[in-house]
């Protein structure tokens, strides 16, 4: 049973249910209360009274009648119809099925293998099946049940034969054996998976003949012991859980480095002779600090000064010659004028505190700089022309004052 708290001037502090008339008991507050004893397919009448702390009781709430189904669950589970197999080995499968539905609900199912029963599936619908014999037939089938004990029919049959005894196919033979970070007394091999019919378990690794031992399922291996300036053989044979060794490998021939160990190219050795620094580039795959730690996310981070020959930067925008077109806006003057006034620099000009927080992009800072020479340059342009315009004005004027003062002579001959 359950309802709603119908509310009270100060609160509900408890419900009293009855059964057709007769208290069940108090709800301790709650407002659910689960009856039990009933007699099946019978009907009942149900009622709540609402209590509060002072003892008041509410006027009695609507009646619920309620008929209780009909006595037990005869209706038996539908039958499985998609009892299937995989993953089948020499000794052993993988069944599996999807629940058939009941009118209540499946609670478990029982495997037959060729009749007689393996047991209960504890309600999965899955079950591995172990102990059996290869290159052998068997026949399958599944029941389900509910929690009355009803029974389905029978599933689909699901026919299965074990693979044949043993593995006797060998893996296939590794064609990419290769060797990395050869040094005087070491070097790295690698290679690939060749694939087996089953699945390759691990390598056997050999130098120059002679087992090195086994990698444990690796495809790695790290050679060590090695002598400087001396070639070596390497050679890898795949295996499988059966036993069973691939062909030979690919040979890696392997010579390693010259006595003295691995050059450090650093400014402890940059002026001696042994060290070819003119014939020696340094890649790097990751980011690279100079006096730092923290690259900030740059292939390069120097914490100091720079100094070079040459500095190329390789814009990824624009370059600032659109300053030019017809239809570039430039701003007037006195736009100028007002945007200095308010925001203290110029426009499109990163301003001291952004600068100081960023930093800025020489690629990009100069091509602001170059667009703001050119916007200049269409200045000085302008002005020209209009001091040309002033000139013709001003001579102009000075032949018509020149005109005036003759005519003026010849009104006024004494002046």
């Amino acid at each position: 049973m359950s309802w709603s708290n119908p509310g009270d001037n100060v609160g509900v502090t408890d419900y009293e249910v009855f059964q057709d008339g007769g208290s069940l008991g108090l709800t301790g507050g709650a407002t659910t209360f689960n009856v039990t004893g009933l007699t099946a397919s019978t009907g009942y009448a149900f009622t709540v009274f609402a209590r509060d702390a002072a003892g008041n009781v509410s006027m009695v709430s609507n009646t619920e009648n309620v008929n209780t189904q009909a006595g037990g669950d005869t209706e038996a589970p539908n039958a499985v119809s998609d009892l299937s197999s995989s993953n089948t080995s020499t000794t052993s499968t993988d069944l599996s099925w999807s629940n058939p539905g009941d009118n209540v609900g499946v609670t478990d199912y029982e495997v037959f293998q060729d009749g007689g029963s393996l047991g209960l599936t504890g309600g999965a619908t899955t079950f591995n099946v172990t102990g059996l014999t290869a290159s052998t037939g068997y026949a399958f089938t599944v029941f389900a049940r509910d929690a009355a004990g009803n029974v389905s029919m029978v599933s689909n049959t699901e026919n299965v034969n074990t693979q044949a005894g043993g593995d006797t196919e060998a893996p296939n033979a590794v064609s990419d054996l290769s060797s990395s970070n050869t040094s005087t007394t070491s070097t790295d091999l690698s290679w690939s998976n060749p694939g087996d019919n089953v699945g390759v378990t691990d390598y056997e690794v050999f130098q120059d003949g002679g087992s090195l031992g086994l990698t444990g399922g690796a495809t790695t291996f790290n050679v060590t012991g090695l002598t400087a300036s001396t070639g070596y053989a390497f050679t890898v044979f795949a295996r499988d859980a059966a036993g069973n060794v691939s062909m030979v490998s690919n040979t890696e021939n392997v010579n390693t480095q010259a006595g003295g160990g691995v050059v450090d190219y650093t400014s402890a050795n940059s002026n001696m002779n042994t060290v070819d620094w003119t014939a020696r580039d340094l890649f790097a795959d990751r980011n690279v600090g100079i006096g730092t730690t923290n690259t900030q996310g740059y292939r390069l981070a120097v914490a100091g000064n720079v100094i070079a020959e040459g500095v190329k930067v390789e814009l990824q925008g624009n370059w600032p010659d659109f300053v030019f077109l017809k239809e570039y806006n430039l701003m007037g003057l006195e736009e100028v004028r007002q945007f200095i006034d308010k925001n203290g620099h110029l426009p499109n000009i990163p301003s001291t505190k952004n600068v100081e927080a960023n930093g800025i992009d020489l690629g990009v800072m100069n091509a602001k700089l170059l667009q703001k020479i050119e916007e200049l340059t269409l200045y000085i342009l302008l002005q020209q022309s209009e001091i040309e315009f002033l000139k013709k004005d001003t001579k102009a004027l000075r032949s018509y004052e020149e005109r005036l003062q003759k005519i003026e002579t010849q009104l006024n001959p004494k002046k």
